[in-house]
C-alpha cells in the first residue's frame, strides 16, 4: 500500500488542504473526508497513485 493523502479543494480543483495518514486512520477516513467538505469544495483521498475517494460538497 501506498502513502493515503487527503487533498482538499476549492471551487477550481486546486489544492488548499494536505493531509497524511497512517493505517490506524484508514476507517476513519470517509468520516475525515466528510469534516473536511466544511472547508473545502471537494476532498479527494488518495492511496500511492490511486484516488480512492473524492467526495463534492452537495453531493454527500
Amino acid at each position: 500500500m501506498g502513502e493515503i493523502l487527503l487533498y482538499g479543494l476549492d471551487e477550481a480543483d486546486a489544492i488548499v488542504l494536505t493531509e497524511r495518514f497512517g493505517e490506524t486512520d484508514r476507517s476513519r477516513l470517509r468520516a475525515i473526508a466528510r469534516e473536511r467538505l466544511e472547508r473545502c469544495a471537494a476532498v479527494e483521498v488518495w492511496d500511492g497513485q490511486i484516488c480512492v475517494m473524492r467526495l463534492k460538497r452537495g453531493e454527500v
